[in-house]
């Protein structure tokens, strides 16, 4: 980290040449605080999926009863800022390999003898990041509480790409806020890139002439994947002579579970507040570093999820899991003590918490534990639709809409719930 340079408020605003926009700061002279505080506010997603789920019966409230479900009680000092919605899902079968449809609202297996390949579609943030990104340095960011497997990815892009979580607080420090040392020499990297690109789209474009149908099908995706990623690189050299933010070095890495989930809450806070992006999407894998559970060490919390209704088992898998939220509380609270231009940045960013897995101990896909806060939304009450009546999509169809996106449909939606969360 000795290759940081720390750049004042000052000193950034006249580098960056207003291309980086940047929190509301009180301190600003009237006029510009002022053009600031009348601009179009700017909406962040953050999207948050655990692969193992929550356990049905201590997250799901009651319909008639005052009861708190115990995995909800560390959220209770913000009860007016968040949503719990039961009864939806995406009408699918498919255990661990469909929970990936979480952010999706599809479940495309592919068999490949026993095996089966989990295909998926774009998802949520991705789909908002087209709009809601387009200013910003990054498109969008996937960050994970730790190390897991591609499996495991909550999100992927609109060719069915996974987009794979950096678990790293390190890297995603430097990709954030270090600058590069030599933008000249990192813009002739990205024009070679370009170079192989291109030679690989000539390479594709000869091979089409001497396949069948199916295969130009694949080639065609390919291109697609190419034309992508092309993107990407048009976008880093847009933004290589922007300064990054100057922000204190991260000093050492977590070693546990949540230590490590805590501090890419922190970064996701810190990404939002300087407009590095709107959108991030962050993983709870099933795996990876150790979770400290009352003295001792977890390599993980597989077999707790798959507790068999056994009360002991349940118990410790309740406790896990409260750790998870207490993590979500801190985060909440952490955006709402950033001022992002008369409002909080809690309340210019919608916050989904979930998962495609309904119950880890009978591997259902049904009744999916979603949580929703911030953001132009309505909160303060629990949803509890009858399953089988609401597709999750349908509220995926609102959270979109509020977020300023233009569309009507989204997977399969079947409408939104506007009346309930608009």
């Amino acid at each position: 980290m000795r290759n940081i340079t720390y750049i004042n408020r000052r000193q950034f605003l006249r580098n960056a040449g207003g291309l980086m926009a940047l929190p509301f700061l009180s301190s600003l002279p009237m006029p510009l605080a002022a053009a600031q505080a009348i601009a179009e506010p700017r909406k962040r997603l953050v999207t948050i999926g655990t692969f193992l789920g929550m356990y049905p019966g201590e997250w799901h409230p009651t319909a008639g009863s005052d009861r708190v479900p115990k995995l909800l009680e560390p959220l209770m000092p913000h009860r007016d800022d968040f949503t719990v919605v039961s009864g939806v899902d995406h009408g699918i079968n498919g255990g661990h390999k469909g929970t990936p449809s979480f952010l999706s609202g599809v479940y495309q297996p592919e068999y490949i003898g026993e095996s089966i390949m989990v295909r998926n579609q774009v998802t949520l943030d991705q789909f908002a990041a087209k709009t809601l990104s387009k200013d910003s340095r990054y498109h969008s960011l996937q960050f994970g509480a730790s190390e897991g497997k591609p499996t495991q990815t909550v999100s992927w892009d609109e060719n069915g790409v996974p987009l794979l979580p950096e678990a790293d607080p390190m890297k995603v420090f430097k990709k954030l806020f270090v600058n590069d040392l030599n933008p000249e020499a990192a813009s002739k990297a990205m024009d070679l890139k370009r170079s192989v690109l291109d030679m690989v789209a000539d390479d594709a474009k000869s091979l089409q002439k001497e396949i069948g149908y199916e295969d130009r099908q694949k080639v065609d995706d390919y291109f697609s994947s190419i034309r992508d990623v092309e993107k990407r690189i048009e976008r880093q050299q847009q933004w290589v002579n922007t300064p990054k933010p100057g922000i204190p070095p991260l000093l050492e890495r977590p070693t546990t579970f949540h230590e490590n989930l805590d501090l890419m809450y922190e970064l996701t806070a810190l990404a939002l507040e300087h407009d590095s992006t709107r959108v991030v999407s962050i993983e709870l894998p099933a795996g990876g570093l150790p979770i400290i559970f009352q003295g001792r060490q977890l390599s993980g919390y597989h077999g707790q999820s798959h507790h068999g209704k056994d009360p002991e088992v349940v118990d410790e898998l309740v406790n896990i899991e409260t750790m998870h939220i207490q993590s979500l509380e801190r985060f909440m609270t952490r955006l709402k003590s950033i001022d992002d231009g008369g409002a909080s940045l809690f309340d210019r960013t919608q916050i989904l918490f979930g998962s495609g897995l309904g119950n880890g101990s009978s591997h259902s896909n049904k009744n999916l534990p979603v949580l929703l806060a911030g953001g132009d939304l309505k909160h303060g009450r629990d949803l509890i639709f009858e399953e089988g009546t609401t597709p999750l999509c349908n509220v995926f169809v609102t959270m979109l809409q509020q977020l300023g996106i233009e569309t009507d449909s989204f997977a399969v939606s079947t409408g939104n719930i506007n009346n309930e969360l608009a």
